[in-house]
């Protein structure tokens, strides 16, 4: 079993799913060694409390006592192998309208494709990095309604969750897409740009043509309209200031299905 590079692992859905499949899951374990013979004494656990149950032999040897927890990708490992080994995952590294339409709400699926962060979110939180970045230069910079929707977006948000789009590596219009908690990053939110793979439950399913308003899944539910949140891109006449949110416009804010929303588990690289 391969232990990946995980990116991003959320711990409470790990060990909730794990503990649906294993009645008697430890995440964590009290361990004992006699410091002559470093022998394994004895150890029970559950789900919830730690009981741990020594034997003593012998008189006048010494004992160290110690606390292991497991990591989270460990924990996501011993999920993995579960599932896999029940042939409960589908994994859609390829595949076709036919197999997209027996996909059912509720399924483990395992995705891998082209990640990007919704726009919506990639041009407000990529705002705020500029702005703590280069405040002391574009105060002379923008013009005063500028810096008034740059202070708006920068106190209105802190991102605590990340909506990232997968377009998969197959033909056709099928797309992806998950909500991040910050809270569980490794790496830096842009980091999480670029090839990678998605293990989680399929949490809705999009018809053909069906719409989602990425504006609408921003943080805290924010609602602004499209040309509102337009406003928040800086238009500098400063060469040595650049900002540069890619190919964003008011169409950007809009995924069209075919889609499915996936309530993640990890996200890793093998």
């Amino acid at each position: 079993m391969f232990l990946p590079d995980i990116y991003w692992c959320n711990k409470i859905k790990t060990e909730r799913f794990l503990s649906m499949l294993v009645s008697d899951l430890m995440t964590q374990y009290t361990l004992v060694t006699e410091q002559e013979n470093s022998k394994d004494k004895g150890i029970e656990a559950n789900l919830g409390k730690i009981i741990a149950k020594y034997q003593s032999q012998g008189v006048g040897r010494k004992e160290k006592e110690g606390n292991v927890v497991k990591s989270t990708p460990s924990l996501f490992v011993d999920l993995y192998t579960i599932l896999n080994e029940a042939n409960k995952i589908q994994k859609l590294s390829g595949f076709d309208d036919d197999i997209w339409k027996q996909l059912e709400v509720g399924e483990f699926v395992e995705v891998d494709g082209e990640f990007k962060q919704s726009p919506a979110e990639l041009l407000l939180s990529s705002v705020m990095d500029f702005t703590e970045q280069f405040k002391g230069h574009f105060e002379f910079a923008a013009t005063a309604e500028e810096n008034a929707n740059l202070e708006l977006a920068t106190k209105l948000l802190n991102l605590k969750k990340v909506t990232m789009i997968v377009n998969p590596y197959i033909e056709g219009d099928f797309k992806f897409f998950t909500s991040l908690e910050t809270e569980y990053f490794l790496e830096d939110r842009y980091e999480l740009e670029g090839d990678f793979t998605v293990m989680g439950k399929i949490r809705r399913i999009y018809k053909p043509h069906e719409k989602i308003d990425l504006i609408k899944l921003l943080p805290g539910k924010l609602r602004m309209k499209k040309e509102q949140l337009m406003t928040f891109i800086p238009n500098f006449k400063n060469e040595d200031i650049s900002f540069d949110v890619g190919e964003i416009n008011e169409n950007s804010f809009e995924l069209k299905g075919p889609a499915i929303e996936i309530m993640p588990i990890a996200i890793y690289q093998e």
